[in-house]
């Protein structure tokens, strides 16, 4: 459909001039002594007694695809050095149907403090994440045509579609300590929706009879928008989405829960679960609904062809405007949060040095998603942390990570990588990302013992 390809491309070329980071953040979770870390757990706390963060507090991005790595596809010659496409290559490396994720976030202002075994925290964050979805089997006819595999089979395009999601949001978070060994945390997240394109409904399939070649399609289609109709319109003319960021013209609201505990002396663990939530979207809706489609193409009258050939096409012409029409409304929707639920442990191994795992869930509109990393965390001192991690996400195992935070008297800089090979092997990499940034912190370490800190070990 013209308005799904239009929009994409809107999608993709606008992405790159929003603010950045990604809430995966697999290395930032175990990051000793690092903020941040609240944000993947709300029963985390830093070790400061007041922490401020600015625009520049945390910049990050993470992207992931689950279908083909570049070398599948692209292969290197011996004789002559020259790339050489293998297009079957890649198509055996999907699944089903595949996914391409960007998810963005920014910290627009955030503090927190501490008040004896209480701290609380707020602040404002920018969103945006992006989900592409496509079946094998679109590639397979792109490569194959309708005969061979495909010939007397169903090609399913299920599940293909778009899914953006932009919105503001502002939290306000609180954690306790409890006898010396559990904390609990939550954070209540009013959103602001931006804009919206939702891939509500998508079932489409090509069927090819294996004797008669006749030519069935069958499928429907529903696809949802906020604030992206001027995009629609030959003249292009309408209300720039980024007006909507601060007006609440679209509501919701998202929680996050967390929980530490201190099994023993060596042994830490912890869960939490962010963003289950939603948000209405109300202002410059537009959803477009295809018709449930049914249509069985047997070919061309020779004999009509050869005797008017202009008026066999117009009839298909016109066959296929009734079969393949739409209908457009401004009703307002709902769209669920990219709910996810991380499951952790640290192991003290000396007095500066812990081993970690963790085990990461996502829901991505009704879809499961998992990944598990393993890693060693280091700290020495309040001013130097560092932390590395092997693991698998994205369907790859090729996922090494590497994060560091430095301290220097109320300054602290921390950068996090949950793939670093995409630096040295970037054709074979599925899953890119990168967190960085500076935080200001006051005030004494805290003396308690906290869970969420090897200090407490």
């Amino acid at each position: 459909m013209n308005f799904i390809f239009k929009t994409l491309v809107i999608v993709l070329l606008g992405s790159s001039t929003l603010p950045l980071s990604a809430q995966r953040n697999f290395t930032l979770y175990h990051l000793e002594g690092t903020p941040q870390t609240h944000i993947m757990n709300p029963s985390f706390r830093p070790s400061s007694t007041v922490n401020v963060s600015f625009p520049l507090g945390m910049q990050s991005v993470g992207v992931s695809h689950s279908g083909f790595a570049i070398n599948d596809l692209l292969h290197e010659r011996p004789q002559d050095d020259s790339l050489e496409i293998r297009p079957r290559e890649a198509i055996d490396a999907m699944r089903d149907l595949n996914h391409i994720n960007i998810d963005m976030m920014n910290e627009i202002f955030g503090f927190g403090f501490r008040i004896k075994q209480n701290y609380f925290s707020f602040s404002a964050v920018n969103r945006m994440q992006f989900n592409f979805l496509y079946p094998r089997d679109l590639f397979e006819l792109a490569l194959e045509g309708n005969g061979r595999e495909l010939l007397g089979e169903r090609a399913s395009f299920d599940g293909l579609g778009v899914n953006f999601n932009s919105y503001v949001e502002y939290n306000f978070g609180y954690n306790r300590i409890f006898n010396d060994s559990l904390m609990i945390g939550a954070r209540v997240k009013l959103l602001s929706g931006i804009a919206n394109l939702n891939t509500s409904r998508s079932v489409l399939g090509l069927h090819t009879d294996s004797e008669t070649f006749d030519i069935t399609v069958d499928g429907s289609m529903r696809v949802n928008t906020s604030n992206l109709a001027q995009f629609f319109d030959e003249d292009g003319d309408g209300e720039v989405p980024y007006q909507y960021a601060y007006n609440f013209s679209n509501r919701g609201i998202g929680i996050d829960a967390g929980v530490s505990y201190v099994m023993t002396d060596k042994l830490l663990l912890s869960a939490s679960v962010n963003d289950l939530g939603f948000i209405n979207w109300t202002s410059n809706t537009r959803n477009f609904v295809s018709n449930d489609v049914n249509y069985t193409f047997q070919g061309v009258d020779i004999n009509g062809f050869l005797k008017d050939s202009l008026d066999v096409f117009d009839q298909l012409a016109d066959s296929l405007v009734n079969v393949f029409s739409q209908t457009d409304n401004t009703d307002s929707y709902r769209t669920s949060l990219y709910t996810r639920f991380y499951i952790g442990g640290r192991y003290q191994l000396t007095d500066w040095l812990g081993a970690t795992g963790l085990l990461y869930n996502e829901i991505v509109n009704r879809r499961y998603r998992a990944g598990l990393h393993v890693g060693l965390n280091a700290k020495l001192g309040q001013w130097l942390s560092a932390s590395v991690n092997y693991g698998y996400y994205g369907r790859s195992w090729s996922n090494i990570g590497f994060g560091l935070s430095l301290r220097g008297g109320p300054i602290q800089y921390f950068i996090g990588v949950d793939n670093i090979m995409v630096a040295m092997n970037p054709a074979g990499a599925k899953n890119a990302h990168l967190t960085t940034g500076l935080t200001l912190m006051f005030g004494k370490p805290d003396k308690e013992k906290t869970p969420g800190s090897l200090k407490f070990m």
